[in-house]
């Protein structure tokens, strides 16, 4: 991973395409692999959805959505993290894999596990470079945009399918590396590891799918404050 200007350089696995439907521009899954070990997305329970993640993968997953943004032909694959089973309660909630792309690649989530299985056959490393980051600040002209093609969730074959518009999508990734920017100065993570940072609301199609998300809530989770707390309970249990 490197940084040059605001840009964010990723190393990713390229998987090219050939069993997407009729009509797809999809023509290759880019796989960030264990890049992102500290995050968890839970799909919606009563139409709101949770995003748990470090600092550092705030940071990547924003450049990632800006990644598929600016690929009409590419699709972004996260695996869940090791040890997150999405069919089995993990701290009271699934944890699911995210699969990501612009509307217009063609990507539906009925073709995913065609895809997943292409994967095995063919795969390259490649480097990504994301845009800099913009402001977080939503223009009216997005909102309006978001507002009459809003997000679209869909879980499918055990995964998170997220398919939005480029520039929907590239603002989400501004507001993820703007979340991700706050964190290290924030007073609540410092103090019990964990802190809320806000909610994507009004961005997704709450209608219209088996499993409707209205916001999708997102939670700093620093390991390194969690592991520094228990050591300090086991120091003061111990003494």
């Amino acid at each position: 991973m490197g940084v040059d200007d605001g840009r964010m350089r990723l190393r990713v696995t390229s998987h090219p395409v050939d069993g997407a439907g009729p009509g797809s521009g999809l023509g290759r899954i880019l796989s960030t692999g264990p890049m992102l070990r500290n995050t968890f997305l839970h799909p919606p329970d009563l139409r709101v959805g949770y995003l748990r993640a470090s600092r550092a993968d705030l940071l990547r997953l924003g450049a990632l959505f800006r990644v598929a943004a600016t690929s009409p032909h590419s699709a972004l694959y996260v695996p869940a993290p090791p040890g997150a089973r999405a069919t089995a309660p993990v701290g009271g909630a699934r944890t699911l894999p995210l699969l990501l792309a612009r509307e217009d690649t063609g990507l539906r989530p009925s073709d995913w596990p065609a895809l997943r299985r292409g994967m095995r056959r063919a795969s390259a490393p490649l480097s990504v470079t994301a845009p800099a980051a913009r402001s977080s600040d939503r223009p009216d002209d997005v909102r309006r945009r978001a507002d009459r093609h809003p997000a679209r969730f869909t879980e499918h074959a055990a995964t998170a399918v997220i398919t939005a518009r480029a520039e929907l999508l590239f603002w989400i990734g501004d507001w993820l590396t703007a979340a991700g920017d706050r964190v290290a100065g924030d007073s609540h993570v410092h103090r019990h590891g964990e802190t809320f940072l806000g909610d994507l609301a009004g961005f997704f199609d709450p209608a219209g799918t088996d499993q409707p998300m209205h916001a999708l809530c997102v939670v700093a989770e620093e390991p390194i404050f969690h592991r520094a707390r228990w050591h300090k309970q086991q120091a003061t249990t111990g003494s």
